[in-house]
């Protein structure tokens, strides 16, 4: 690397300063501990700090630092040194968990941060903020190496094509996870720099043979990489492949085995006292079946059933090397997903290509096979360690980056790809993506000095905290798994310590819940201990209905704030000073998937239409109980209701009624859907004799009856038998 460097390689320079500038965005952007694992990344470096000793991991106990644990100290071990002359008093409050954080699934939305902060933007510069920045600068400075890295190894696979190695290193500044991963504190920053230093020498040996030099620095990378992380093993078997093609090439086994005792004295040196550790304390030498024991195994009946299990998540590994941010919670916009897959593909056949018309430069075609067998080894210690625990993740391949960033760039440019518009469409997503997918998902909700003017007011005091101003809801007709828009204008009462929790629970007539969000206000962004009281904030929510709901009903809205986990609902009281019950509220309809009602022992009727909205289909009568079964010809635009008369036509006078309307309100029916309607006649006069009973429709918004050809707008359905004793009101 020194040697090109010295070759002062401008467009080397100017990506590495891109890289930082951008670096900056992203560390602004991403609030504290709102990347992978962090919290247990700064939890394990604030534990060695303090104590000064490594932790012993036991199972079932509950620690900041979790399974990171029983990871390989170095990155820890470094970042301890740099942050303990920092004040961390603050740490407690600083990682103090949102209870309802949504982690692991990008669409659901709310509540993306672990963690509770009481200030977002600008991050703070003291205390744990400043640790947290301290190690996420590890990240930068492991990201330039990796930039370098890939910048270096490319000119040595294509030294005739110096844009090659141009292409590929920005394929790496401009991957937005490599960004937001570098602007993180994490282990793997240190040994994706490893990793990517030990392939670009390896890189060389395979070109200039055996120098003792260059083999004491493979020897000393491998060994420190081995110690960062558990996936640095892979590295030995590659070099020592490496030095097996040289040795027999060159026939130069004294280097080889010169390599051979460098690496074993490096390692024992340098890492063999940590594997030793594990097995004085664990009986392993690796110390993963404790840290599987501490983050939880997963197990597979059969091949079948993993490999099932790998093609469902391949999309999240796919998309998660170029960009899931948060802790895989938040996704990019679909179109960045299918520009890098079409980018990968093309790459592919590209790469292919390339091989075939290199087929006759050994030379070239080891180096580059070299790296296809990183990257096959990556993946497949990726694959080995999914089958037994979460971990499908497209970071955990960074410390491939050489590999997967040559290679790509070799493939495409193959095909003749430009390569500066590929690096300045994906520059412009990594620019994109910090400012409009990843800080608004963290902004606190806005304050409000007025109320929407379509928004439905309430006034609901909930205790002596918080008042519910006003709500928008649209009453719409929605499927199993839509997600029902809804905005909230809360009025903060009073400061308090406590931090309140929402609950906004869709439900149906029965009670039962048809989909829920359980959260802290602003989507977990705002803490009640944090608000001030006055203005009001507009909370903003998306509540996802259940996927498996197979019921057609009424939706209703079902609001209650509480102290969490287990805390009492904070009474209600109405604008009146009126003690409420609940807070219900109408939130249109779900249909789900059920099958269309009928009546049993139904009378058939001639096809009768109503204003060309609903068709009649035929009825049954039970003493005074009748049921109705109805057909929508056309979607209602306004709420109607049945009317079920028994008159007597020569005086007019109405003699009983049994008005009634759907289940669901009909504005939310669409054309060829069934229901029943279900009416109790009441009678209001007892006068013997037969009279006909009349049906037909009314409108609730407007006095309208719906049009049908029969007098008074009304169709006589059957005739009954009034006795002398016929039930009145």
């Amino acid at each position: 690397m020194l040697e090109t460097l010295r070759q002062k390689p401008f467009m080397l320079y100017t990506l590495l300063v891109v890289y930082v500038l951008l670096w900056a965005v992203y560390l602004y952007a991403v609030p504290n501990f709102e990347s992978p694992d962090e919290v247990q990344h700064v939890g394990m470096a604030h534990y060695i700090a303090e104590t000064g000793r490594l932790p012993v991991q036991e199972t079932g106990e509950e620690t900041i630092y979790m399974q990171q644990g029983s990871q390989p100290p170095l990155y820890y071990l470094i970042a301890a040194a740099l942050i303990s002359p920092i004040d961390r008093d603050d740490f407690e409050t600083a990682v103090m968990r949102n209870p309802h954080a949504n982690i692991g699934n990008p669409s659901l939305a709310g509540n993306k941060n672990y963690v509770l902060h009481d200030q977002i933007y600008p991050s703070r510069l003291e205390g744990t903020s400043l640790a947290v920045i301290v190690m996420r600068i590890i990240g930068l400075l492991c990201g330039m190496v990796t930039v370098a890295a890939v910048f270096v190894s490319a000119r040595l696979i294509a030294p005739e094509r110096r844009s090659v190695a141009r292409f590929a290193a920005a394929l790496v500044v401009f991957n937005p996870q490599f960004l937001f991963i570098t602007a993180s504190a994490n282990n793997d920053n240190l040994i994706m720099a490893l990793s990517s230093l030990t392939l670009w020498q390896a890189l060389l040996t395979l070109r200039d043979g055996f120098y003792r030099w260059r083999s004491v620095k493979i020897a000393v990378l491998v060994a420190l990489a081995t110690v960062t992380k558990l996936s640095g093993l892979v590295l030995v078997p590659l070099v020592a492949l490496v030095a097996l093609w040289v040795a027999r090439r060159d026939r130069d086994w004294r280097g080889l085995v010169g390599l051979a005792a460098l690496m074993a004295g490096a390692w024992a040196l340098l890492a063999g006292w940590w594997y030793a550790r594990n097995l004085s304390l664990y009986g392993e030498l690796f110390g993963n079946q404790r840290m599987l024991d501490v983050f939880g195994r997963r197990e597979f009946e059969s091949i079948g059933v993993w490999l099932r299990q790998m093609a469902s998540e391949f999309e999240g590994l796919r998309w998660s090397f170029w960009g899931v941010f948060g802790w895989f919670n938040i996704s990019a916009p679909a179109a960045f997903y299918v520009f890098t897959d079409v980018l990968a593909l093309v790459g592919v056949v590209g790469l292919l290509v390339y091989l075939w018309s290199q087929r006759h430069d050994r030379a070239r075609l080891v180096k580059v096979g070299f790296l296809l067998l990183a990257l096959a080894a990556g993946v497949g210690a990726l694959l080995t360690w999914t089958a037994q625990t979460s971990a499908s993740q497209g970071r955990l391949l960074f410390p491939f980056m050489v590999s997967v960033a040559v290679l790509l760039a070799l493939g495409l440019m193959r095909l003749r790809v430009p390569a500066i518009p590929v690096s300045l469409a994906l520059a412009g997503f990594a620019v994109w993506m910090p400012v409009n997918v990843i800080m608004p998902q963290y902004q606190p909700p806005p304050r409000a000095a007025t109320v929407s003017n379509n928004a439905a007011m309430v006034g609901a005091r909930f205790g002596d905290i918080v008042e519910m101003t006003a709500y928008t809801l649209p009453l719409e007709r929605y499927e199993p798994g839509d997600r029902v828009p809804l905005t909230v204008y809360w009025r903060p009462l009073r400061a308090t310590e406590v931090d309140y929790s929402v609950s906004l629970h869709l439900i149906l007539p029965d009670g039962e819940i048809a989909g829920r969000v359980d959260t802290y206000p602003g989507g977990g962004r705002l803490r009640t201990s944090t608000w001030e009281a006055g203005l009001p904030y507009v909370d903003e929510y998306r509540i996802p209905l259940r996927t498996d709901l197979d019921a057609r009903a009424p939706l209703r809205l079902l609001v209650t704030w509480w102290q969490y986990p287990d805390g009492q609902p904070l009474p209600i009281v109405g604008p009146e000073n009126n003690t409420w019950p609940n807070l219900l509220v109408n939130a249109g309809a779900v249909f789900g998937p059920v099958a269309e009602p009928n009546l049993p022992g139904m009378t058939d009727t001639i096809p009768v239409e109503f204003g060309g909205l609903f068709r009649l289909l035929g009825y049954t009568m039970d003493d005074n109980n009748l049921s109705l079964l109805w057909e929508t010809l056309d979607t209602p635009l306004e709420t109607y209701a049945v009317f079920a008369q028994v008159i007597d036509v020569n005086t007019a006078q109405l003699l009983g009624q049994g008005d009634s309307r759907p289940d669901i309100p009909t504005r939310y029916y669409r054309a060829g859907e069934r229901f029943i309607t279900r009416h109790a006649i009441i009678y209001s006069h007892s006068q013997p004799g037969e009279y006909p009973l009349q049906v037909g429709w009314y409108s609730l918004e407007r006095p309208l009856r719906l049009s049908t050809p029969y007098p008074d707008r009304a169709y006589p359905l059957l005739f009954v038998d009034l006795p002398e004793s016929a039930p009145t009101e």
